[in-house]
């Protein structure tokens, strides 16, 4: 467009610039069918990607409907059930028994969203410091009409991502945690399980 506009100005200057028009309506030409290419052979990958993705079946639809949730568990995890007073559900990996996925809940008086809590990053540091932990985001979303907070942290030893919100008189906590070494690895596999939850009566 820089190029066009550089055109224009010229051609209103007279006679003694009569050929630049010419030549520069060729080259802005040029580039255009030069910019098209390009852009026709860029990958897929370079456009925005998805807010969620099961990765190739790495993760299978997981919904309890007594508790009023559902999610995307780790394919093949070993499945531990309700613990009372610890957790509602928990996915183990196999092999790494320190990565884990755990959903609870406990009821609340009072609070219908979660930002009763107090605000995102307010509540983000709290929990940081609580786990003797850095925070290394603090990021919100809606899953329908509930606002819902995702932490991520990072300690000497673990690191994990923290999904907070209320719905129906009830605190969700979904805790995907694994070592700092292995942190890397399943990154992306909790982040999608993160942006699955869905705290909703089903």
């Amino acid at each position: 467009m820089d190029t066009l506009a550089h055109t224009a100005t010229e051609t209103s200057q007279g006679s003694e610039v009569q050929r630049g028009p010419a030549l520069s309506r060729r080259s802005v030409l040029q580039q255009a069918s030069s910019a098209a290419l390009l852009s026709a052979s860029l990958p897929a990958t370079a456009q925005e990607p998805p807010a969620f993705s099961n990765m190739g079946g790495l993760l299978e639809a997981y919904t309890d409907t007594q508790k009023g949730y559902k999610l995307y568990r780790p394919s093949g995890w070993t499945k531990f059930e309700t613990d009372p007073g610890v957790f509602d559900v928990k996915f183990q990996d196999v092999i790494e028994p320190e990565t884990v996925v755990i959903v609870s809940t406990s009821a609340v008086r009072n609070s219908t969203s979660i930002s009763a809590l107090g605000e995102l990053d307010a509540v983000g540091e709290k929990f940081a410091k609580s786990r003797k932990a850095e925070l290394v985001s603090a990021k919100s979303r809606y899953a329908g009409d509930s606002l819902v907070y995702t932490l991520e942290l990072k300690g000497e030893k673990f690191h994990e991502l923290l999904v907070l919100t209320i719905n129906r008189g009830k605190l969700f906590r979904l805790n995907t945690v694994t070592s700092e070494k292995k942190w890397s690895k399943r990154k992306d596999l909790y982040q999608n399980v993160a942006a699955s939850f869905v705290p909703q009566g089903y």
